[in-house]
């Protein structure tokens, strides 16, 4: 009797160990192979990639959009939203590394181009620190927002951030007066 009992608790922990390991060979199978598939640069913070999949237009082209809420302003051909800095000067920029993750420069690979309702005499670019060439409106330097998700989102309207203040862009060439909140 105490030979089937030993039989018995061997025989069951072997179907233990085989039942274990077959559901830990389960669990990783399905941990490396699903649908959610996420590559290391999935895992980058958003902004960052979002900054990352701003480059430089052949020939950036100026084009405007109008809300009731805060009337004309400027967007580049896709409709994403620009901006200026209260802390640039006339045709220099003073938005680098931190700032310029969080405000990525509106460059140009070419001439720029001005749309529908633009004036071409205010379109420009400066040379940035890094060699790009950033667009510029009536002397302003142009940046987008991370935090903007798509075209017409305003988020950066008449915000504080890396010590000065952020607006749209008139097609005047003035900054925005109305607070955004889409």
């Amino acid at each position: 009797m105490e030979r089937t009992q030993q039989l018995t608790l061997e025989h069951f922990s072997r179907a233990f160990t085989n039942l274990a390991t077959s559901c830990f060979c389960i669990f990783m199978l399905a941990a490396c192979s699903g649908e959610n598939n996420t590559s290391v640069i999935d895992k980058v913070n958003p902004e960052e990639r979002e900054t990352e999949e701003i480059v430089a237009e052949e020939g950036a082209k100026l084009e405007t959009r109008s809300t009731e809420e805060l009337g004309a302003y400027l967007t580049d051909a896709s409709g994403r939203s620009l901006y200026m800095f209260e802390a640039d000067s006339s045709a220099q920029s003073n938005c680098y590394d931190a700032c310029a993750e969080a405000w990525p420069p509106y460059t140009t690979e070419g001439t720029a181009e001005a749309g529908v309702g633009v004036d071409a005499a205010l379109v420009g670019a400066i040379q940035r620190t890094d060699g790009r060439m950033q667009v510029t409106y009536n002397g302003m330097p142009l940046y987008y927002y991370v935090k903007d998700s798509g075209a017409g989102q305003t988020t950066g309207q008449d915000i504080e951030d890396y010590g000065a203040e952020w607006y749209l862009v008139t097609p005047s060439g003035e900054k925005v007066h109305a607070e955004s909140g889409s």
